[in-house]
This record gives structure tokens, sequence and C-alpha cells, in this order.
């Protein structure tokens, strides 16, 4: 965990993380981003040990200042999933998809508020972040046979509303919603091509589905989806909750486009393995 000035560029701190708290690896390393919420920096570390000893340090919060570690919490080894800042009842949370759970946690002190079974043992991968559906609902979703939940949430619980694997069981996409739809691509990028999917979060129905799509990733802006496929394209569609509208696509890059990309002021940046490319949007 790497700390800078964005003004200097100065190294302000720095954390090992994998070492400090003996993480495992993992099947693909360290794949969670970090979130800052208030004074701290939160990670989906999955360390075993605090301080030398044998110790909770599954998410674990940096102070902003320093880097001195404010709070540890769970044993829960990490996934790929980044943690999501939320507001309940007024109060800022955590919501965070670990290797086996899904839990929402207070920022502050790094108490667990509630949490439920999200994952399974064995050869599976958590890896898209949780996406937020109105006031206090929830989508979490997985491939490998785990599939995905809907549910409402507080900060005394959460009650799964639908669970299943027919309608939606993404391996890393996160799910996009807009409106009351949720827009996502269905399976794994090591399988058949996937089906981009919309559905609605509060039921699990889905409203419509393309199959062989392809696997990648989603943005969206403007009434639009942004779809950076695997396979090196990019599609531009239209946020329709009743049909598949593609309004165009290019393909800038080769294989391997796995990161999400980032949209600011117009442009997108997106990379495979070794190019990073900058892609104008604007209207013209």
């Amino acid at each position: 965990m790497l700390f800078r000035s964005v003004t200097t560029g100065k190294r302000l701190w720095l954390r090992k993380t994998h070492e400090e708290f003996a993480a495992q690896e993992g099947y693909f390393g360290a794949g969670s981003s970090p979130l800052v919420a208030g004074d701290v920096v939160v990670v989906n570390v999955g360390g075993t040990k605090r301080d030398g000893a044998k110790g909770e340090a599954g998410l674990v919060a940096f102070r902003l200042d320093s880097g001195a570690t404010a709070w540890t919490a769970t044993a829960e080894p990490a996934s790929y999933s980044s943690p999501v800042l939320v507001e309940v009842d007024g109060q800022p949370r955590v919501l965070a998809v670990t290797r086996y759970r899904c839990l929402l946690l207070d920022p502050a002190t790094g108490a667990v508020k509630w949490e439920f079974p999200f994952g399974m043992r064995g050869p599976t991968v958590n890896g898209a972040t949780p996406a937020l559906v109105g006031s206090g609902g929830l989508l979490v979703t997985a491939s490998y046979g785990i599939g995905s939940v809907g549910a409402t949430f507080d900060d005394r619980g959460a009650t799964p509303v639908w669970k299943g694997t027919d309608g939606l069981a993404t391996q890393y996409c996160t799910p996009v919603v807009i409106g009351d739809s949720a827009f996502a691509i269905d399976g794994r990028e090591d399988g058949p091509p996937g089906d981009l999917v919309c559905l609605d979060p509060r039921t699990g129905k889905v409203r419509w589905r393309e199959d062989g799509f392809g696997y990648g990733t989603l943005v969206a802006a403007d009434g639009k989806l942004v779809a950076a496929r695997i396979d090196g394209s990019i599609v531009l569609l239209k946020a329709d909750p009743t049909k598949y509208v593609e309004l165009s696509r290019a393909k800038p890059l080769g294989v391997n486009i796995r990161a999400l990309p980032a949209l600011a002021a117009g442009r997108l940046f997106v990379r495979d393995d070794s190019t990073l490319v900058c892609l104008d949007l604007s209207p013209r």
C-alpha cells in the first residue's frame, strides 16, 4: 500500500500489507482497490496476523496522515472485490465482499454491523464489487456456481430477497445499476462467450439477454454503457431496459482488456496487457 502526494508525487508512507499481515496470495495475487473513508483508507488485505501475532486482519484501515494501522477486522481471506462507501441511517458505512462473506462495517472503528455468507470454498473467486440498488438495496454476484443475491439492508441487518444462478452469475464484471435496471455480463472469461444481461435487481427477473456478447466490464455515462470486452473491442450501448441497442463499436487494442476502464471528461482510458490508450468519446 503506497500513499503519495498528488501535487508532488512524493511518497508519504508505505505499508507492505501482504508481508506485515501474512496475507495469502490467492489465485491472482491482490486485485482489490483501496477505499478512502473519512480519515482512513480501507483495504481488503485478507491477513492472518497483526503486530507479529496471529489475529484478525481480513479488512484493514490505515490512517491517511501517517499510514498507521487504525483497525483490523474479520478473519476473512481477501477477495478481488473492492469495498464501497455507503450512507446508512445518516452514518458512513463500508460495504465489502470478502472471500466468503458480504458485510457492513463502521469505517471509524471497524465494527462489523452485519454479515451474510457469500462465496464458496474451492477454486472460486469473488471479483465483482457490490452494487447499490436505490436506497437500502444491494446486489452481489459471482460465478463458479455461486450466483447472485439481491437484498435489502439497514444498519441492523441484511435480508436476502432473491438468489440464484439463472439470471446472473458473473466472474468479475460489476453490475451497473441505472434506474430500476441492472446491466452486467453473465458468465466467465474462461468459458463460452458471456451474455449481456439486463435484469430487475429487486427481483432478479431478466428483462433481456444478448446471447454470446463476449466477456468484459461495463461503465455507464449519459444514459449509455461502455463495454470493454476481453477481445480488445469497445462497444457503446444505449442503457435501454427493454432491448439491446448497440450504438457503435471499435477495436483499439489487442486481446486481454481486463482492467476496468476510466471515463473522465469525455475520454475513455483503457488498457490491455501492454498498452494504454485514450479514446475521445465526446459528442462531435
